[in-house]
């Protein structure tokens, strides 16, 4: 099987990213070897020196100018996007369950968005109404992004069908709402947990000021500040925001001005709305996401792909496959 090239479906590829390129990173090589994964990209390029110069362009930045990060994967392109067909390459059988589950949601949320991840956080929960009048707005706040900061889209595949069905939906959202992508704005998706996670992380992290928007509280609050002090943080700063309803938030950045090298985010399907409020700090505020959790406990970067370096999978004497979170 794994001797078979890997291939996009025709019906998957999209003219604004022509090219597929071996998706690998420094640190990551042993345990997602070349030729496992793939990512979509503007043009041929070495995938290692993509993602150094990634590191280098938010360290540069600390502490001296707004670079927002957005991260939009599955999660996101549902809430933007709306459902898409199965995907053809599932067997009838999975694509039946799917069709099930997709029944019972809609008959359960209404029309609106409910929970994404399960077990972990929570990427908002809106009614059906909320989710119109979001998706009219979007892309406008999408596109700012794209203009001040980078998008992080998750165009990453295996073997294995994920979210590839949104890829064509993809491209002409980003055609209507004017968005263009450029060796500027556009990374992939997991650039974000590997910067954060990775070989490099602690030129962005260590003996910074760090502020964090978040809507964890009481012990898991805690827990990520005492994460972040593990990675070598000098200070944590802590900006509270809902929980669920992120896309309604108005937060205050005056306190922070001055005071803070960068900003990690977490804030669900809202997190367009926070970044672009974050401006007045000029440091780079960046989408974590899921490294929350890492924070919060380091175990947990064995449950998500691309968060445990291949020095950390080694440590425990197992690998992402036998882990059961990745597929070849």
């Amino acid at each position: 099987m794994k001797d078979i090239p890997l291939e996009l479906p025709r019906k998957y590829r999209i003219s604004l990213l022509p090219e597929s390129i071996d998706f690998v990173i420094p640190g990551f090589e042993q345990n997602y070897p070349r030729g496992l994964s793939k990512t979509l990209a503007l043009r041929k390029r070495d995938c290692e020196q993509w993602f150094n110069e990634f590191v280098d362009h938010l360290v540069d930045s600390c502490g001296r100018r707004f670079l927002p990060v957005c991260r939009l994967s599955d999660g996101e392109f549902l809430f933007l996007l709306g459902e898409q067909p199965i995907d053809i390459r599932l067997p009838f059988v999975q694509k039946l369950r799917l069709r099930l589950s997709q029944f019972k949601e809609r008959l359960i949320l209404k029309g609106g968005i409910g929970p994404y991840t399960a077990g972990h956080y929570h990427s908002g929960e809106y009614s059906a109404d909320e989710c119109r009048k979001a998706r009219i707005e979007q892309p406008q706040m999408i596109k700012k992004i794209s203009e001040k900061g980078i998008l992080a889209l998750h165009l990453n595949y295996v073997r294995d069908p994920f979210n590839e069905r949104y890829f064509p939906a993809l491209e002409q959202w980003l055609e209507a709402g004017k968005i263009s992508l450029n060796d500027d704005n556009y990374y992939p998706f997991y650039f974000v947990y590997a910067l954060l996670t990775g070989l490099r992380r602690a030129e962005l992290l260590k003996n910074r000021n760090v502020l964090v928007v978040n809507g964890a509280q009481g012990k898991k609050r805690q827990q990520i500040e005492e994460g972040l002090k593990r990675e070598g943080v000098a200070k944590v700063l802590w900006c509270p925001i809902s929980l669920r309803r992120s896309l309604y938030d108005s937060v205050d950045m005056s306190p922070f001005i001055g005071k803070v090298d960068l900003a990690l985010v977490g804030a669900g399907i809202g997190k367009a709305n926070i970044l672009l409020q974050m401006e007045l700090l000029n440091v780079p505020c960046i989408d974590a996401g899921y490294v929350f959790e890492v924070w919060a406990n380091p175990n947990n970067k064995f449950d998500r792909v691309w968060c445990a370096t291949d020095e950390e999978w080694n440590l425990i004497g197992s690998d992402p496959f036998r882990a059961g979170i990745l597929k070849g």
